[in-house]
């Protein structure tokens, strides 16, 4: 079994959990969605010169919108709110820090493990028990829920050692980087990088999670009896 952590703040990740509780990466939603799949370029097909101008080419993970985030910011370039007001980021100097971070990590990767899906595109899973429980939590403190998953469908999965993005994050030393997409390992803080789809599998979590989307003001559509086949 399997771990991940949603924020019930992400309106879209609520929407998709109430519709089926599944969760997909960009590649998994394109071979599954003809509208998709016609203008999806995968993220490890993008140029570099896309990645660094946050330019891409098909859905977006949670992962990928801090990332162009963080550009936005570093370009100085208005972000608003959808009603023409411009929005302020607190941890605007964090925010730009994760992208020149992630921009690293996608350089390496390219390099060093070009096979590995990127972090831009993939899922995030842990194998569940106490150590993977506490990463996590340090990770998002309470602002996610920590839900347990299955892996529904799997195109390409990576293993990789946290605590070397986190000594990246803190030094800029791109060795890190280059420890991380080889496997090796710091503290052993594993993640997975999946490509592919989860499946949350307790349906008391998922409600207790869907309810607290309720809570900050989402609007999220029924759940269907029948979930959406994957292949």
């Amino acid at each position: 079994m399997f771990i991940h952590a949603f924020d019930p703040v992400d309106f879209m990740t609520c929407h998709n959990l109430a519709t089926q509780p599944l969760i997909m990466s960009p590649n998994c939603i394109a071979s599954v969605d003809a509208g998709v799949g016609a203008i999806h370029v995968r993220a490890e097909d993008l140029s570099f010169a896309d990645i660094r101008e946050a330019q891409f080419g098909s859905v977006v993970t949670p992962r990928a919108k801090t990332f162009m985030i963080g550009f936005m910011l570093s370009r100085k370039m208005m972000i608003t709110d959808g009603y023409g007001s411009q929005r302020g980021w607190g941890d605007e100097d964090r925010l730009i820090k994760i992208y020149e971070t992630e921009l690293v990590m996608e350089e390496v990767r390219r390099h060093v493990a070009p096979d590995a899906p990127s972090r831009l595109s993939c899922i995030w899973i842990a194998e569940d028990g106490p150590c993977s429980q506490a990463m996590l939590q340090e990770m998002f403190s309470a602002s996610r829920h920590i839900v347990s998953v299955a892996i529904e469908l799997q195109i390409n999965l990576f293993k990789a050692d946290a605590s070397f993005y986190d000594l990246l994050f803190e030094t800029g030393d791109p060795t890190a980087a280059e420890h991380y997409w080889r496997g090796e390992a710091l503290s052993s803080k594993w993640e997975l990088l999946l490509d592919g789809a989860i499946r949350v599998i307790k349906d008391d979590e998922l409600q207790v999670l869907l309810q607290d989307c309720r809570d900050v003001g989402h609007c999220l559509p029924p759940q269907p009896d029948k979930a959406l086949e994957v292949r």
